[in-house]
């Protein structure tokens, strides 16, 4: 048989599953219409792991994955057509729309909680994204969790992400703990400079203290100077804030050229990092559910059942909505070995109807979900 038979034939037979698809699909809407009527929900996972096996069974062994993958994605869409008709034929909201509850407008003059003191890259950060604020510093990130969830805050902000340096882990996991609402984002460029004491040069300089987060970012610089000793401290700041107390040319700082003025230190290297284009990621949460007209991002944490493929086909069906994942990040599930939370940016916007079903499925099938907020990012 020639390429071209064979092709042939191909097309004949996806004309034949075009037509059965669209029939499958119009039976589909039979039942969701059904369900409407009787108060049954879209998922009945008894059904369709009933189905799988007996497509699994039906099909030689060779093809069985194959079979079962393709049915898994039939589901998939028979469940998401049933549920945009629950939406528009009924008005329905979804048990995840109705816990919404009221949103917020944003706080004119907040209190904002951030970790280190005057020079930190949070409070940069925290100056930017709110100019009339009045800042709360604190010593660690779980205590800027601390101050919203006592009331002595409105907003705290904290770093989650650098362009080279990666994910902020503690940050996510703090997140996962108090389940606050993120409420905005930005992306403050970060420029790292060596500060030591007036007079010091870099010569002199045996210690550099600064977060653990800032080492990575400036890796070349110090394979360059390997005599430098990485000594890890709470906050680039708050480095910078101790140097300049001891006053010791053999100590020196990595934090922000604005600690230089602050603290009335020597600039020995500027602009340290590997990229030209540093920047860290700043998100601002809140008790309160804020979402603005311009929010173009939206924040997940959900677990899955522990099945093969079951974070393949969670992953698909944002593509099916037309949404484009940002960010990814899987966490241990400490409560159960070997498993995981996973969390999730992506583009949209809940007034979208399709971005609400979606949701509203996923809130309803996955074991946890978490919906952490739909905010602007600069």
């Amino acid at each position: 048989m020639t390429l071209e038979n064979s092709r042939r034939e191909i097309d004949e037979i996806d004309d034949q599953i075009i037509k059965l698809f669209t029939k499958r699909m119009d039976i589909t809407d039979n039942i969701a219409r059904v369900k409407m009527k009787d108060g049954l929900n879209i998922l009945n996972s008894e059904r369709e792991q009933a189905i799988l096996n007996k497509v699994e069974a039906a099909v030689p062994l060779e093809y069985s994955q194959y079979c079962v993958s393709l049915y898994n994605e039939v589901m998939a869409l028979s469940r998401l057509r049933q549920r945009n008709l629950f939406s528009s034929e009924i008005n329905e909201k979804s048990k995840f729309e109705a816990e919404l509850g009221q949103f917020c407008d944003e706080i004119v003059s907040p209190r904002v909680a951030v970790q280190g003191v005057t020079g930190s890259y949070s409070q940069i950060a925290a100056s930017n994204m709110y100019s009339a604020c009045k800042l709360e510093f604190k010593d660690k990130w779980s205590d800027v969790l601390c101050c919203i969830q006592d009331g002595t805050a409105d907003y705290g902000v904290l770093p989650v992400e650098n362009s080279s340096a990666g994910t902020v882990t503690e940050v996510y996991d703090l997140l996962l703990k108090y389940k606050y609402n993120i409420v905005k984002a930005f992306k403050l460029q970060v420029n790292h400079c060596i500060l030591g004491i007036p007079g010091s040069t870099l010569q002199d300089v045996k210690d550099v203290y600064s977060h653990p987060h800032a080492f990575p970012q400036c890796s070349s610089f110090f394979e360059e100077h390997s005599q430098l000793n990485k000594i890890n401290h709470p906050n680039t700041a708050m480095a910078a804030e101790m140097v300049a107390r001891l006053g010791d040319k053999s100590k020196a700082a990595l934090a922000s050229k604005e600690c230089a003025k602050i603290f009335g230190l020597d600039i020995l290297a500027e602009s340290i990092q590997q990229v030209d284009d540093n920047r860290t990621r700043f998100i601002s949460i809140s008790k309160r559910r804020e979402i603005h007209d311009n929010a173009d991002k939206i924040s997940l944490v959900f677990s899955l059942p522990h099945i093969t493929g079951s974070l393949y086909r969670t992953l698909a069906r944002f593509s099916l909505n037309g949404h484009n994942l940002t960010q990814i990040i899987s966490r241990p599930n400490k409560d159960k070995l070997f498993e995981y939370f996973f969390y999730v940016d992506f583009n949209g916007n809940i007034e979208s109807r399709n971005t609400m079903n979606l949701l509203g499925a996923l809130n309803d099938e996955l074991p946890d979900f978490y919906f952490l907020g739909n905010y602007d990012e600069n």
